[in-house]
């Protein structure tokens, strides 16, 4: 499988780098839709290495909803994939959460 995705690095944090996809973009009435790649550092405990995520991005609340989220084996979204989750949760784009680089990079465009 070809990966077509551009991702562009956003974030190098100690746990992991997180990426996103600026041609994913998509700005919608009820908020703007964007692919993001974490790629950890060290192999997780649960058995992955990256995790692909589309989030749904409320610029005007600074806040975010993680729609699809599957993780790899491999790193950048390589290997055996997982068992996709979502959230229908919204949560607040704070410093310390994971969707703070994500909502931060992309408002700013």
């Amino acid at each position: 499988m070809i990966s077509l995705a551009e991702w562009v690095q956003i974030n190098k944090g100690e746990i992991f780098h997180t990426y996103t996809d600026l041609k994913s973009l998509n700005v919608q009435p009820d908020g703007t839709y964007a692919w993001a790649l974490y790629d950890f550092i060290e192999l997780q405990p649960e058995g992955y290495r990256s995790a692909k995520v589309l989030f749904q991005i409320d610029c005007e609340q600074t806040k975010y909803k993680m729609l699809s989220v599957n993780t790899f084996g491999g790193a950048m979204g390589e290997g055996d994939a997982g068992m996709p989750k979502r959230s229908d949760r919204w949560d607040n784009a704070t410093p310390n959460s994971l969707g703070f680089h994500v909502v931060d990079y992309i408002c700013a465009q």
